[in-house]
């Protein structure tokens, strides 16, 4: 891999990663005191929606895809080798994974013990859990949700011989029938649809050398932004349907190439984001401490605000700020003060 590329993915991945947390910011249709609040479809909800159901849904599948081609990147396809890459996985995902999904339950635990936070909790106290219940929120219903994605990709990885097999046997056929899975949202109950397709195709692009495509940025990213906005628009007279979902489908592939290619563009242009290079190292941590945090502050800023659509707003920027802040924040002061437990709980990142 050159080193252009290993730049383009790790800035790549930082930006990616603002998009999941400002996905996760979404509150037009949240759930107070146990009763879901629904506010008008006025300008606000519709900026949301085309940032937080529109732009941003390209980066969990990029995410994918970049994991599944990193994961082949200089392989000899031999069963000794594909062992040794699921071993080194242990420690960068298994790991973190168990640490954090454990870190969400005493989070949890821990805020559900101050009174004032009481009345932000709807479901079973952690406190009230019995065994099994805590098993299963470490192993399959973490309570910082966004660990779905490791889960799914450590999954992928104990079967990464059989997805490479597939590659080589039967590319199309395999690629197109996990493509009519994601199209209709069809999940199985230990993967999603999104990520075996999204990583079978990163795998796909390095073991068959595809690694460019056309290069019309502009024209790309104009198409993902019409998409995304007529999807949005059509959003405000009718329910969820299957037009609104290919136009979020096909809204996705144009923007996984407009993104792709637009850092080129930005490459070239010499533009310089000065935060960004001290920021980036803390893409993992953002990643794996955004939530629960994030619906803390959600539910602190919901509790002093009126129900309005433009306080919703507020709260929308507000938590996305006061969030990517505190993890960086937070992260730097792990990092520099016990490195060593920096290194664990990131995997080595």
């Amino acid at each position: 891999m050159t080193d252009y590329l290993s730049q383009k993915i790790k800035y790549s991945s930082f930006v990616l990663m603002l998009m999941v947390v400002l996905l996760h910011c979404y509150n037009f249709s949240t759930k107070i005191g146990g009763h879901v609040i629904v506010l008008q479809k006025d300008v606000f909800w519709f900026i949301e929606q085309l940032l937080s159901n529109g732009l941003t849904r390209i980066a969990v599948p990029l995410f994918f895809i970049i994991s599944g081609y990193l994961f082949v990147l200089n392989s000899k396809f031999t069963a000794i080798d594909f062992w040794n890459k699921i071993k080194k996985r242990i420690s960068t995902l298994v790991v973190p994974y168990l640490i954090w999904a454990l870190f969400g339950l005493i989070f949890y635990l821990v805020i559900q013990s101050i009174p004032q936070f009481q009345s932000f909790f709807n479901k079973k106290l952690i406190k009230d859990y019995s065994m099994v219940e805590w098993i299963n929120s470490i192993i399959n219903e973490p309570i910082p949700y966004q660990l779905w994605f490791l889960r799914d990709l450590i999954v992928l990885v104990g079967l990464s011989p059989l997805l490479y097999f597939m590659i080589k046997k039967l590319p199309i056929v395999y690629l197109l029938g996990l493509f009519g899975f994601w199209i209709f949202n069809q999940d199985s109950f230990f993967l999603t649809s999104e990520s075996i397709l999204f990583f079978s195709l990163g795998m796909y692009l390095h073991i068959y050398k595809i690694e460019k495509t056309p290069r019309k940025p502009l024209l790309f990213c104009s198409l993902w932004l019409l998409i995304v906005a007529i999807k949005t628009v059509y959003a405000i007279f009718y329910n969820v349907d299957l037009i609104e979902l290919f136009l979020l489908k096909t809204s996705i592939l144009l923007g996984l190439i407009g993104f792709w290619q637009i850092y080129d563009v930005v490459y070239d242009s010499g533009i310089k984001v000065p935060l960004m290079k001290k920021w980036v190292p803390y893409t993992f941590f953002i990643y794996v401490f955004h939530e629960p945090l994030l619906t803390v502050v959600k539910k602190s800023l919901f509790h002093i605000v009126a129900k309005t659509s433009v306080n919703y707003f507020i709260v929308y920027i507000s938590s996305f700020i006061i969030v990517i802040c505190s993890c960086v924040v937070f992260g730097f002061l792990v990092k520099s003060t016990v490195p060593s437990v920096y290194k664990i709980i990131t995997g080595n990142r």
